[in-house]
């Protein structure tokens, strides 16, 4: 089955999903029964996507953490979802659903880089749901029009306190993983519409 031939109306279960996925060139999603194609980025998404995930690993290639790309998905469980952060890392060792080696149930941070189409999904709905996750401690927001990273971190008490940095002389302080981005890094050859 194809992406072409899929049917908007049908409620698919899991199984199907993972099936159908797995014969995809594209990248689906799966919310709540229904199969949902993930358009392609831009250069800037996936340059600033890039500049994360070297500036993550770098910060903590000698530490117990597993960083990811937006290969691999994550189960939200709560809303009966599967979705693909464009980054994210996990402390010590995935925990994979069903023993499925492209889909990871314990985030630590989740990085997701906005797009003009998704940014207020991203920054209400998509948290909500991402929120639902006893591992995740911190979700961090990137825009990609404008240097500006907003940073979601959910303290000892349970309760999400939001820092924004803006501008090139910014540095994003990470609390989930103890550690420093700056802007200027992330941004670094980024040409703003």
């Amino acid at each position: 089955m194809t992406t072409e031939t899929l049917e908007k109306e049908r409620v698919y279960t899991i199984a199907e999903y993972f099936e159908i996925d797995g014969d995809s060139e594209t990248k689906l999603e799966y919310h709540n029964g229904k199969i949902i194609p993930i358009s392609g980025g831009t250069t800037n998404h996936s340059s600033i996507a890039v500049k994360i995930l070297t500036a993550l690993y770098n910060l903590l290639e000698d530490q117990p953490f597993e960083i990811y790309n937006g290969e691999v998905k994550v189960q939200i469980p709560a809303y009966d979802k599967f979705v693909y952060p464009d980054v994210m890392v996990v402390s010590q060792k995935p925990v994979f659903f069903k023993k499925r080696k492209d889909t990871i149930t314990n985030p630590l941070l989740v990085v997701e880089v906005l797009s003009p189409s998704t940014q207020k999904h991203d920054r209400t709905d998509k948290f909500m749901m991402y929120r639902t996750l006893p591992s995740l401690r911190e979700y961090v927001l990137v825009e990609q029009d404008q240097p500006r990273v907003t940073t979601f971190f959910r303290n000892d008490a349970g309760h999400w306190e939001d820092t924004d940095v803006t501008g090139l002389e910014g540095v994003t302080r990470l609390q989930s993983v103890v550690g420093e981005i700056s802007l200027a890094r992330v941004y670094k050859n980024i040409e703003f519409e």
